[in-house]
């Protein structure tokens, strides 16, 4: 879900912003700035994250990612507005993906971490690659806004919601074999 929004907000925020009726200058004033909140997201979100648990952090991340993106949906007319906006956009949105991959390496005993870490970052190709092409969909079908963002919005709620079902530490390979005597 992450990569989703990553890849699909960095692809095609631009036209977003330009079929909500803001000029092409602003638009791409918009994708750098929702880059800057990123940078600004990764290093607030470790703080955050080794304070108060890295699981923890990253549902409260999407789940606040998925409210701050419903709120661009609205057309905002005040510029300096709707800047902010976008750069606290990015401060949760790209941060909660890289929170996963924190949190991967916590989940899972060092002796399979690495094949844990690759596995969630293949997995979430699949988003890097949905991401473009159902954002390009939304706005071949002249849905990509608002509905591109309620789309993006639902991704994020359904990675918050899938982080709370999983556990707190996956036990390892000699912690699950049975005894046999």
């Amino acid at each position: 879900m992450g990569l989703l929004l990553v890849y699909g907000l960095n692809t095609w925020l631009p036209q977003l912003m330009r079929d909500a009726g803001y000029g092409s200058t602003d638009s791409l004033g918009l994708l750098l700035t929702l880059n800057a909140g990123a940078v600004t997201g990764l290093v607030v979100a470790g703080i955050v994250a080794d304070r108060a648990g890295t699981k923890r952090v990253a549902v409260a991340w999407f789940a606040i990612a998925a409210a701050l993106l419903a709120v661009l949906s609205v057309r905002m007319d005040d510029v300096t507005m709707l800047y902010a906006a976008v750069f606290v956009t990015g401060v949760f949105v790209f941060s909660a993906q890289v929170l996963v991959y924190a949190f991967v390496t916590q989940l899972y005993p060092a002796e399979i971490r690495g094949t844990a870490l690759g596995f969630a970052a293949g997995i979430g190709r699949l988003g890097a690659i949905l991401g473009p092409a159902v954002t390009g969909t939304l706005v071949t079908l002249g849905l990509a806004y608002p509905g591109g963002f309620y789309v993006f919005a639902a991704t994020a709620l359904l990675g918050a919601a899938a982080l709370t079902v999983i556990p707190a530490r996956v036990r390892a390979a000699a912690e699950a074999a049975p005894v046999r005597s």
